[in-house]
């Protein structure tokens, strides 16, 4: 897994660091009644950074799990894994279990080898390793587990809609405010590997998990977009936060963002239309925090003035130019 502090790999250092018993009972790597105790990344020097070692202790085995997470498969692993290995097993003299975890489908070859081997002259390293492919576990089953580390990993495994919803209700649950955020912040990410974008911030944005202004400035949240825009993706509300963006593009982030409004609105308001002034001159910024607030519109009347200010807001900044 490349070291580059993408939100993917935050939020498996999240799970890797907060809940240790969860991913290795997501990986089928915990033995009944376990304990386990996070070992140090550094397994060698000059510095070699394995994603995450653990030492797991329980009556009957005593062993270092080695787990590597991938967005997407990558060749490299087989060779990864020899190398960690072997200096796991030098440096803690126990034996060395090497788990995969690969979030999506894509590029995961049918036929992925289990282990590889290395020879050296007289010197030959085979390490064997189980690949966790993680759109094949269920999304109920780890729900059942009550583990709230896992909620931002379930969108990606086996399930639908139903489990989608149940995840961000039971993140809502989550006592701790900043923890809460922190969470609901990588569910946004990880969601949208698979998921509509549009819906996710939907959902994420009406159980008020994350404020608009703390959503819209989220470093993990504007390097998804940032991510998105690069690989030519204009669909979702989250196109218009970066500024400078090309004329195409905005209105390819205007039609998102007015079809998303109407959206929401028909939900609390069916008989409401927008009207034709709003789509043509709306401000964008105001018509992106209405659509994340909207839950806080008390009647028709108010979401009408919400709408006329809108208008009048970007008339003031075409006639300020």
């Amino acid at each position: 897994m490349k070291k580059d502090n993408k939100p993917y790999d935050s939020a498996f250092k999240d799970l890797a660091d907060q809940d240790p018993e969860g991913l290795l009972l997501l990986l089928g790597a915990l033995p009944p009644g376990a304990k386990v105790k996070a070992l140090p990344r550094e397994v060698t020097t000059p510095a070699l950074l394995p994603d995450q070692p653990y030492e797991v202790i329980s009556e009957t085995e005593h062993f270092v799990a080695h787990v590597e997470a991938q967005t997407r498969y990558e060749q490299v692993v087989p060779e990864r894994f020899v190398d960690y290995g072997a200096r796991l097993w030098l440096k803690y003299r126990l034996p060395v279990r090497c788990y995969l975890l690969v979030y999506l489908r894509q590029r995961m070859p049918e036929d992925a080898p289990a282990s590889a081997t290395i020879q050296a002259g007289g010197v030959k390293i085979t390490v064997e390793y189980t690949t966790v492919r993680l759109w094949e576990l269920s999304a109920d089953e780890a729900l059942k587990l009550g583990r709230e580390s896992l909620l931002p990993f379930v969108p990606l495994m086996s399930g639908g809609r139903e489990e989608l919803e149940l995840s961000a209700q039971m993140l809502e649950e989550v006592k701790d405010e900043a923890r809460q955020r922190e969470l609901a912040l990588h569910f946004v990410v990880l969601s949208g590997l698979r998921y509509n974008r549009e819906e996710i911030f939907e959902l994420i944005g009406r159980s008020k998990m994350i404020p608009y202004e703390v959503l819209k400035e989220s470093s993990i949240i504007q390097w998804a977009i940032e991510e998105g825009m690069e690989r030519g993706m204009e669909r979702g509300i989250e196109q218009g936060i970066e500024q400078g963006i090309e004329q195409g593009e905005q209105m390819g982030r205007r039609e998102e963002l007015l079809k998303l409004l109407q959206r929401l609105i028909a939900k609390r308001f069916p008989d409401f239309e927008i009207g034709d002034e709003v789509k043509q001159s709306g401000d964008l910024d105001a018509l992106e925090e209405l659509a994340l607030s909207l839950d806080e519109v008390p009647d028709e009347l108010a979401l009408r003035a919400r709408l006329d200010a809108a208008c009048d807001g970007s008339a003031r900044l075409n006639g300020a130019e």
